[in-house]
């Protein structure tokens, strides 16, 4: 059985138009564009949240996830999209920087799997 991997990017998103990030149904379709760009296939419809300082939204997918965290006073978005091999979380990300209109980008992609706990020498 080959080895579990599981893609993992992330970004910090500036100068973007406050009404975008205040805007629940336009984010849960975000989300949904997404996750078909990026291969992941929906558990449910997108959750969202709304508070006084911005809205939260998150798609649950078989494999993977999106999530959005908005500060429409402040102009910023922080997503997350992951999932399994064999999805491209990348293009899920590129499709939230493009429609959000960010000016201001910083990303980050991390490769996780299992942990394999280190053979304890003293135990048989």
């Amino acid at each position: 059985m080959p080895p579990v991997k599981f893609d993992s990017v992330f970004a910090d998103l500036g100068g973007i138009p406050g009404d975008r990030l205040n805007d629940p149904q336009g984010l849960a379709g975000l989300l949904l564009a997404a996750a078909n760009a990026a291969g992941l296939n929906a558990v449910m419809p997108p959750v969202v949240t709304t508070g006084p300082r911005g809205v939260g939204v998150a798609l649950m997918c078989h494999g993977g996830h999106i999530a959005l965290h908005t500060l429409p006073n402040e102009g910023v978005c922080f997503a997350d999209v992951a999932g399994l091999g064999g999805t491209h979380p990348q293009r899920g990300l590129d499709v939230i920087v493009k429609r959000l209109g960010a000016r201001e980008v910083r990303t980050d992609a991390r490769r996780r799997g299992p942990v394999i706990q280190p053979m304890d020498p003293e135990r048989p």
